[in-house]
């Protein structure tokens, strides 16, 4: 197993500048359709919901209150768990956070009726032994939901040339790649496609690095601007009765199966 990133990599560029927040309604359809399949796949409040990778996590406290579900989350930054126990505060729900890796996690195998990621898998060089390492936490007959920054598209491209240090932290693959990687471990009902319509991003980090020789304020106002479009085509997406999910303008995408009974 060879990451691309490690703890203090999150820590450093990530949670270090993030602050408690809740999701108070969902702007991007991205995230609307997330919480739609995972709802879906635990089809009721008794079936516990784990969130890898769940550092700073706004979309699991969501959950909690949202759908009613047991939720824990797991992530090997020290920060960002204790980011994620301030969102579950915020937001009011309760929730567990084990701080942990991963792949040398003391979880007890077949534990969950929904195991989700959002953003991890695509971080580590070999994409079978990532996704294996979700598998093994999924009970017989419970889900497996991944869901993967599209950087087959738009924001790809904007990452390549903006951003060349954090492009450098992805391997890059598609929804069929994934589809494939589950069927080839043995998970039955195997879905894949595009999350989101639209939603791109510019950071203010010192990854992006494409951006350092532009002015403070055109920076800014590139910043602002891009997210605010964004946000409001997202918007208009998800109050519309089409999902305009194309390789080249969605976010994101997912794969779900089914673990066989045994």
């Amino acid at each position: 197993m060879n990451p691309l990133t490690d703890a203090a990599y999150w820590e450093e560029h990530w949670w270090s500048t993030q602050r408690p927040q809740r999701l108070r309604w969902l702007y991007r359809d991205q995230d609307y359709e997330t919480v739609e399949l995972i709802r879906r796949a635990a089809a009721g409040r008794t079936a516990r919901i784990i969130e890898v990778g769940a550092g700073g996590s706004r979309l699991l406290p969501y959950l909690r209150w949202k759908l009613g579900n047991p939720v824990v989350g797991a992530d090997f930054s020290l920060m960002g768990c204790r980011l994620l126990q301030a969102n579950l505060r915020l937001q009011g729900v309760g929730g567990g956070v084990v701080c942990e890796n991963l792949f040398k996690s003391s979880l007890a195998g077949e534990t969950f009726e929904v195991v989700y990621s959002a953003g991890v898998i695509e971080h580590f060089e070999d994409l079978r032994a990532a996704v294996a390492a979700h598998l093994r936490l999924v009970k017989p007959g419970g889900h497996l939901l991944l869901t993967v920054p599209n950087l087959q598209g738009m924001q790809g491209r904007i990452y390549r040339r903006l951003a060349p240090p954090l492009w450098a932290r992805h391997v890059v693959f598609g929804p069929e790649d994934l589809a494939r990687t589950f069927r080839s471990l043995g998970l039955t009902e195997v879905r894949s496609g595009y999350l989101g319509s639209f939603f791109v991003h510019i950071g203010r980090t010192v990854q992006w690095t494409g951006v350092e020789a532009w002015p403070r304020w055109q920076r800014s106002l590139a910043y602002w601007c891009v997210r605010l479009s964004s946000a409001d085509v997202s918007l208009l997406c998800r109050l519309s009765p089409w999902r305009l999910h194309t390789r080249f303008l969605s976010p994101a995408f997912f794969a779900t199966g089914v673990k066989p009974r045994q």
